[in-house]
C-alpha cells in the first residue's frame, strides 16, 4: 500500500500534467480537427498529439499501476501479463505521427524558392530552422539601427 504522502505527490504531479494537457489539448485541438496543408494545422495537430501521447502514456505507466495496486491488489498484475510493453506501441504511433506533423511544418517554413532541395526529412536541418546556425548569423550580421532600449 502506498503511503500518505507518496499518493498525495502522485496526485499531485499528475494533476499538473493533466491541467498543462488538457489546456494545450483545448487550445490547440478546434484547429487540430478542421484538416489541411497550412501551418496553423500542422502546428496544432502536432503539438496535440505529441502531448496526448505523452499524457496518454503518463496515466497508463505512473497512475494507472498505483491506482490499481492499491485499490484492486493484483490486478495490475494479470492486465500487464496480458498487455505486456505492446501497449508502447499504440503510445509511440500516435507520438511519431505529431513530430510528422511537426516536420512537415518546419517543411512548409522554408521559403518556395529553397523548398524544391529539401525534404519532409531534411526540413529541421535549413539553415533558418538551425537554432545554432541562427545564433551564429545573428551574431555575424547584428541588426543595424535602434531598437529603442535603455543600453543602445
Amino acid at each position: 500500500m502506498l503511503s500518505n504522502l507518496s499518493l498525495l505527490g502522485l496526485w499531485s504531479l499528475f494533476s499538473v500534467a493533466l491541467f498543462f494537457g488538457v489546456m494545450v489539448v483545448r487550445g490547440f485541438t478546434p484547429r487540430a480537427v478542421k484538416q489541411g496543408d497550412g501551418t496553423t494545422y500542422r502546428l496544432s495537430a502536432g503539438i496535440t498529439l505529441v502531448v496526448v501521447a505523452y499524457l496518454a502514456r503518463s496515466f497508463y505507466w505512473d497512475v494507472t499501476p498505483s491506482f490499481l495496486g492499491g485499490v484492486f491488489p493484483g490486478v495490475w498484475a494479470v492486465w500487464y501479463g496480458w498487455t505486456g510493453l505492446a501497449v508502447n506501441v499504440v503510445f509511440t504511433l500516435v507520438f511519431l505521427r505529431g513530430l510528422y506533423h511537426l516536420l512537415v511544418l518546419l517543411w512548409l517554413l522554408i521559403p518556395l524558392t529553397d523548398r524544391g532541395g529539401w525534404s519532409v526529412w531534411t526540413a529541421a536541418f535549413y539553415p533558418d530552422h538551425n537554432l545554432f546556425g541562427g545564433f551564429i548569423n545573428r551574431l555575424r550580421f547584428p541588426r543595424r539601427g535602434k531598437r529603442g532600449g535603455r543600453n543602445d
